[in-house]
């Protein structure tokens, strides 16, 4: 049956190579036959989904699988798994660590990786600038260099994983007896025994001290966004971890707003203002100070652009814009002069009494 290799993994033909994977690694763990001792239709199943996977995890074959709907040879044979594929991955996700090849190479400690809460101003958040911070950091003691002895002295060899800080396990599963590779219990996976602990560390390898420096706060910045810092993170024998920065942005400063690149100011206008026309000088915050026209007749709402005036755009470079947008500020109370000239006009406009009963209600 043309196509069948798709069914068989339950995937469609626009699935990724890891949903190929994930579907197939689904599939091969159902259907192992040490799952299904002499059941042979489960063995073929089995046989025919290690075929499909081995057609589409290659793109020459799965490409031609694709074109035809059939499928190339493969040099799949018997009930083996294909080349390329890692079946102790599936072993993994059952038994907390799979298989290491050999159990003779000791793990790499790499340092664990540090997350940083960073304030900083609406201001430098769209211009950029720094800010201080402070947080506490691994470090790898330097009394003992990391063995974890006191010096002249150096910690011995685990005569139970050689130095390797991992010792095989034997389980019975449903796969049949497998062996685990499990951190060495005597020396808690580190390969050796310290028998006279360093006195700065007290055998722990790692002294904690408090760090505090500058970092840059990229200009453009969001609320939320994360900088990484490579190998700035807990130091660990065999490489540091890295420093994430998350940057808490406000949301508007003195009235300036953003959204993304772009900054939104609300310039608040008397109604005669807007009827007449003016110009008004501005000085808006993080921005520019300068003077805007407003034009007779100009409406509430009326937007006017500034076009790559706004906030840097990151990862990707270039600018927003800003947008000064006109809103009509009705006046809470008027003086006696005032409010003659406007019963006046509404008297001007329609005759009468109507307007300025409208008028009297409006600036009561």
């Amino acid at each position: 049956m043309a196509f069948e290799f798709y069914d068989l993994l339950g995937i469609s033909r626009g699935a990724s190579a890891e949903e190929i994977k994930k579907a197939y690694r689904k599939k091969a763990m159902e259907l192992h036959p040490d799952r299904h001792r002499g059941d042979k239709e489960k063995e073929a199943e089995f046989k025919k989904v290690n075929e499909a996977y081995a057609t589409l995890s290659d793109p020459q074959k799965k490409a031609a699988y694709d074109r035809t709907g059939q499928p190339e040879w493969t040099g799949f044979s018997g009930g083996g798994f294909s080349a390329d594929f890692d079946f102790s991955d599936i072993f993994e996700s059952f038994f907390w660590g799979g298989f290491q090849s050999g159990g003779s190479q000791r793990r790499r400690e790499v340092g664990d990786d540090i997350e940083v809460r960073v304030k900083t101003s609406f201001e430098k958040a769209v211009k950029g600038g720094s800010e201080e911070i402070s947080y506490e950091r691994r470090h790898v003691c330097p009394d003992c260099a990391g063995s974890g002895s006191e010096k002249g002295r150096e910690p011995k060899v685990c005569p139970d994983c050689a130095g390797t800080g991992r010792v095989r396990k034997r389980m019975q599963t449903v796969f049949g007896v497998v062996e685990q590779a499990v951190a060495c219990p005597k020396c808690r996976g580190k390969g050796k025994i310290v028998e006279h602990p360093c006195p700065k560390c007290r055998g722990e390898r790692y002294v904690v001290f408090k760090t505090e420096r500058r970092v840059d706060v990229p200009a453009g910045i969001e609320d939320s966004m994360t900088v990484k810092i490579r190998g700035e993170g807990h130091e660990g024998i065999d490489g540091n971890g890295d420093l994430y920065l998350h940057f808490a942005v406000p949301e508007s400063d003195r009235g300036l707003e953003r959204d993304g690149a772009d900054l939104h100011y609300f310039l608040d206008l008397d109604p005669v203002e807007m009827v007449l026309g003016t110009v008004r000088k501005i000085d808006i915050p993080v921005a520019w100070a300068r003077e805007i026209e407003v034009k007779a007749g100009s409406q509430h709402g009326k937007a006017v652009r500034f076009r790559s005036e706004g906030a840097p755009k990151l990862p990707n470079g270039g600018k927003g814009d800003l947008i000064v947008t006109f809103r009509v500020r009705i006046p809470e109370k008027l003086s006696s002069k005032e409010r003659e000239l406007y019963e006046a006009l509404a008297q001007e406009k329609d005759g009468g009494e109507h307007s300025k009963g409208i008028l009297g209600k409006l600036f009561e």
